[in-house]
C-alpha cells in the first residue's frame, strides 16, 4: 500500500474523470458455476445456463486473484489468440465488468495513437521526439517549443511517455484518425463475439489541445477489459481481426469438448501486418525496461516467466465518483509465438493493495507454469 504523500500527489495531479452517466447493466455474462469438467453460466436476460468456452482451472485462478486484489470492481478476461476462444472470464463487482466499459482506457489508448501514427507513416520505431512535462497533464505550453527531453518513438509507448505521443498526435493525426483506429483496435464500439456485450467509446475532441491530450491517453472516453483484450489479441494475430468465442460449439454437453470452439473466423483486418509487428515490438519494451519491468522482476531479480518476451501495456488513472484509482494491464504471450492474451482491469480505492500488472502477471505464471513445469523460459 502506498504512503499518504503518494497518494495525495497522485490524486491531486492525475485528470479528473467525469462519472459515467446512469445507464441499464448491459446483458453481461451471470451465475458462472464449474459442472462437469466444464464452466457454465446464463448470458443476458434468458435464465437458462449455457456451456462456455473457459479453462476451468484457469477461471478459478482468475477469480482467486481477482478476490485478493481488493479492488472493490475489476476484471481478467483472456483468451486463446489463435483461435479467439475466451479461457477466461472473471468479474468482481455489483455488474459483469468484463463487458461493461467502466474505466477510461488511460495510457492503455497511446496503442491506438501509435497505431495510427505508424500507419500514416508518420513515424517510425527509430524517429527522435523530443519533448517538455506531460508527467500527469498535457498543457498548451508543453505542446510549445523543441521539448528539453529527447527519445526516440521506439521507446515511448513501453515507458508511456505522455508528451511524445500529445506532440506527435497533434502534429500527425486528426480526431478522425483516432476514431477510425479506435474502432479498429475495439476502443470504440462493440467488438466481435457471439454474446451480447456494451460498446467501448472513444471520446477524442477535435479542438488541438483536446486532441493532443486523447493522443497520450486523456478524456479518451471509456473501454471494456473485453475491448482491451481484442485490441492485442489484434496486434498479436499481426493485425487480423479474430473473432472471439465465449459459447461452446454446438453438440458440446457433458462429455463434450467445451475446448473446441468454432472454427477461427476473422472480422476483416485491423492493423497492417508491418504495423503489428512494430506494435509488438515496442510493446516488448513495457516488460523488459518500462512501465511493467519492476512487476516482472521477483525479489532476487531474475524475470517473473524467464527469458519469455511478453508484450505488454498498462495504465493508471485516478478519478470518478466515488473515486478510484483505475489500473489497467493488456498483454499477450510469447509475444514473438502468441499463445494467450490477458486483459486486467482494477477500480481500486485510493489507497490500495494491488495493481492490474501484478495480477495479469500472476495469471501468466499460472497459465504457462501449468503448461511448462519449473521455471518458465522461451520456447526454442
Amino acid at each position: 500500500m502506498r504512503s499518504r504523500l503518494y497518494l495525495a500527489l497522485a490524486a491531486a495531479a492525475a485528470l479528473w474523470i467525469a462519472p459515467a452517466t446512469a445507464s441499464p447493466a448491459p446483458p453481461g455474462v451471470h451465475k458462472l458455476h464449474v459442472a462437469g469438467g466444464a464452466v457454465h453460466a446464463t448470458v443476458g436476460a434468458s435464465s437458462k445456463q449455457v456451456r462456455l468456452t473457459l479453462d476451468p482451472d484457469l477461471q478459478r485462478a482468475a477469480e482467486r486473484l481477482l478476490a485478493r486484489s481488493g479492488a472493490p470492481e475489476g476484471a481478467i478476461v483472456a483468451s486463446d489468440v489463435r483461435t479467439g476462444r475466451i479461457l477466461v472470464w472473471a468479474s468482481r463487482g455489483k455488474r459483469d465488468y468484463v463487458a461493461t466499459p467502466l474505466a477510461p482506457s488511460a495510457s492503455l489508448f497511446k496503442i491506438v495513437t501509435a497505431a495510427a501514427l505508424l500507419e500514416a507513416g508518420k513515424v517510425n520505431v527509430a524517429t527522435p521526439v523530443c519533448y517538455t512535462g506531460g508527467m500527469s497533464a498535457i498543457t498548451e505550453r508543453d505542446l510549445q517549443g523543441r521539448g528539453a527531453t529527447c527519445t526516440v518513438f521506439g521507446e515511448a509507448l513501453g515507458r508511456s511517455i505522455n508528451g511524445v505521443f500529445a506532440r506527435l498526435a497533434g502534429q500527425h493525426l486528426t480526431a478522425a484518425d483516432l476514431r477510425r483506429k479506435a474502432r479498429d483496435l475495439g476502443f470504440d464500439g462493440e467488438v466481435p463475439i457471439d454474446v451480447p456485450v456494451a460498446p467501448s467509446a472513444a471520446r477524442i475532441p477535435d479542438d488541438a489541445l483536446g486532441l493532443a491530450r486523447a493522443g497520450a491517453g486523456f478524456w479518451t472516453g471509456r473501454l471494456s477489459p473485453l475491448g482491451a483484450l481484442f485490441a492485442m489479441q489484434t496486434i498479436a494475430n499481426d493485425g487480423e481481426r479474430v473473432r472471439l468465442s465465449l459459447l461452446a460449439p454446438p453438440g458440446a454437453h457433458a462429455g463434450g469438448d467445451a475446448a473446441a470452439p468454432a472454427p477461427r473466423s476473422t472480422d476483416g483486418r485491423g492493423l497492417r501486418p508491418e504495423v503489428a509487428r512494430t506494435l509488438r515490438s515496442m510493446l516488448e519494451v513495457t516488460t523488459r525496461r518500462g512501465t511493467c519491468a519492476k512487476a516482472f522482476r521477483k525479489p532476487d531479480g531474475t524475470r517473473a516467466l524467464g527469458t519469455m518476451p511478453v508484450a505488454a501495456k498498462t495504465g493508471t488513472l485516478v478519478g470518478g465518483s466515488p473515486a478510484r484509482m483505475f489500473s489497467w494491464f493488456a498483454s499477450f504471450a510469447p509475444s514473438d509465438r502468441p499463445e494467450i492474451a490477458v486483459s486486467v482491469m482494477l477500480a481500486n480505492d485510493i489507497a490500495w493493495r494491488t495493481k492490474a500488472n501484478l495480477v495479469g502477471r500472476e495469471l501468466l505464471e499460472i497459465y504457462f507454469g501449468r503448461k511448462r513445469p519449473g521455471p518458465v523460459a522461451r520456447r526454442r
